[in-house]
């Protein structure tokens, strides 16, 4: 139990001796909430203001009986009236002290919750299509997406993670004749067109192919050119050229996707194929189902399916004129797939293109009998548009991608430390501003440098220590000074460094109630800063010869260090220990 839960507590028992109130009621809550400033103490009360009207006394008037009332609870150095009627609550040196060893016992796990009681999620982000490389869209949601998963799993939730693979459908075709046409310039054939079915098929000679919807860059051209190696001249005679052209160029692009994301510390338990989906007959079974439950009618030739009932703003297409499925269709199959596999909670990050097909989701959902916000829950995180600047000037061409920056590029220039935190440091309701410049400086006013830099500094100290012989290497483990200490040395300095560790926890908890990673950047930044603040007051004191005072001030100094790291773990973004 938190000393918070149990100072909670307190005041609850105290409000029904004094007066028979029970602070269980909703009115009352929160009973207690981290102060707005640490040099008010470790926790604040403003129960005295909500209970002022049915007691019929001055808020501050009753703050200072319940001030009375709780003396003596646990870890209790004292309780303050403040203002109007706050009661500030201020724990002892040996709570402080205790803080500290339990940092050191948990390590990795300080600051995890158990507020996810094991319940499974699934986190599906990014999930590009294999039609050309990562862009920088792309690495923002593919950032949020690994940082959210992180953060779930550090609240005590079951999480997997898994990317959509867009393998088959109109993109992967025009994917194909993108590279055919290609090939076709690269052996000198002039072509005409002439069409066979659905299909825009190159064949003959003296016809200039263009369409507006094909993929350029580089990257066609690169792909072009594995196809003449492994076919010569003779690729334009297959009656299925396309086709090829598509397959290949989707394997290699995926390849080239996951590398991407291996590289930028993304990792996923599962790639879920649609071509299989659909191979399996679910996507089918989905359009029958609305069929035989009358939810489903025709109207010129195409099959919708009565969505608006259901909260869509009106009926979709289910399945085209032409037979073929549109992009909802099997993406309501897999999503009714995930919940059959057994998750709870189901997480997507889409684009903000795709905010008018969360109600079409959800309506297909409930259509097909899934309890979506009873018993299961289906969330779409709209992730906005990501702007890329260059000292302020925006920055949009991409020789291999042709239209954008990928982010393979922007991993390149500015590493992905970077690169993950900048992503992450706003809401994902929040377009974005990508300096370039500003995350390649390694000075304070770049966040990630700023908190890379505290860390560092921690590990300096204790290298430095060792190197004037007033710190015994016994006393390391896993870089972080864990010898002996006596709390009651403790200065309020150490003790403020001790208050920012503990509140890992609160923004692991607040991050995952709001699917919000940029919470854990607040923290992050929060925590930097007080140890910044903290060294430059004592920066050639924390090696003090006083030995009680210098274990003191390691030792707070240790517990930010590991708070640091779980907390940049969680984010993907590494802890140096040298800059």
């Amino acid at each position: 139990m938190e000393v918070e839960e149990t100072w909670a507590g307190g005041l609850a028992d105290a409000a029904k001796s004094l007066w028979s109130v029970d602070l269980a009621d909703p009115r009352f809550q929160p009973l207690l909430e981290p102060p707005s400033d640490p040099k008010f103490g470790d926790a604040a009360s403003g129960v005295a203001f909500r209970l002022a009207k049915d007691l019929r006394k001055p808020p501050r008037a009753i703050a200072e009986e319940l001030a009375k009332a709780v003396a003596g609870l646990p870890y209790l150095e004292r309780a303050e009236v403040a203002g109007a009627g706050y009661v500030n609550f201020r724990a002892t040196r040996a709570f402080h002290g205790e803080t500290i060893l339990r940092v050191r016992a948990e390590r990795e796990k300080f600051g995890r919750s158990p507020a996810g009681g094991g319940r499974r999620v699934l986190v599906e982000h990014c999930s590009a299509n294999p039609t050309g490389p990562l862009h920088i869209a792309h690495g923002r949601q593919a950032a949020v997406g690994d940082a959210l998963a992180n953060l779930l799993d550090f609240a005590g939730y079951r999480v997997d993670r898994e990317f959509y693979v867009n393998d088959t459908g109109g993109q992967i075709e025009n994917l194909g004749r993108a590279i055919l046409w290609r090939y076709l310039e690269s052996i000198g054939t002039t072509f005409a067109r002439e069409t066979r079915g659905q299909d825009a098929w190159l064949v003959g000679h003296g016809f200039e192919f263009l369409e507006k919807n094909l993929y350029r860059g580089d990257y066609v051209s690169e792909l072009a050119a594995e196809m003449k190696q492994r076919y010569g001249d003779g690729l334009a005679a297959k009656p299925d050229a396309v086709a090829i052209c598509g397959r290949i160029g989707k394997e290699r692009l995926l390849e080239e996707i996951r590398k991407t994301l291996e590289d930028f510390r993304v990792r996923y338990d599962t790639w879920y194929s649609q071509e299989e989906l659909e191979k399996s007959g679910r996507v089918e079974k989905v359009v029958e189902f609305y069929r035989s439950r009358g939810l489903a009618y025709e109207k010129d030739g195409a099959q919708f399916f009565k969505s608006k009932e259901f909260g869509d703003p009106e009926d979709r297409v289910l399945v085209k004129s032409d037979g073929s499925y549109t992009y909802r269709t099997p993406d309501i199959a897999y999503h009714r797939d995930k919940f059959e596999r057994g998750f709870e909670t189901v997480i997507d990050l889409w684009g903000p293109d795709h905010h008018a097909h969360v109600a079409t989701m959800e309506a297909g959902l409930r259509m097909l009998d899934i309890p979506i916000g009873t018993t299961r829950a289906f969330r779409a995180l709209l992730v906005q548009h990501c702007r890329l600047l260059r000292g302020g000037a925006e920055v949009k061409m991409s020789k291999r991608a042709a239209s954008y920056v990928t982010l393979r590029e922007l991993i390149d220039e500015v590493g992905v430390d970077a690169a993950r935190y900048f992503f992450i440091m706003r809401k994902t309701t929040s377009h974005l501003d990508f300096d370039i410049e500003v995350a390649k400086r390694q000075t304070l006013d770049n966040p990630v440098y700023y908190a890379q830099y505290a860390h560092a500094r921690i590990c300096g100290i204790c290298e430095q220590g060792r190197a004037k012989g007033m710190i015994d290497p016994a006393e390391v483990r896993n870089g972080m000074w864990d010898g002996p200490f006596d709390a009651a040395h403790l200065s309020d300095g150490d003790i403020e460094l001790v208050r920012a560790c503990r509140g890992l926890r609160r923004a692991v908890e607040a991050g995952a109630r709001d699917l919000d990673p940029a919470i854990v950047t607040d923290f992050v930044y929060r925590l930097s800063g007080a140890f910044q603040r903290y060294y430059q007051k004592f920066e050639n004191t924390v090696l003090t010869p006083e030995e009680p005072l210098r274990r003191a001030r390691l030792a707070a100094c240790g517990a930010v260090r590991q708070t640091l790291r779980n907390a940049l773990a969680i984010l993907g973004v590494s802890a140096p220990e040298r800059l």
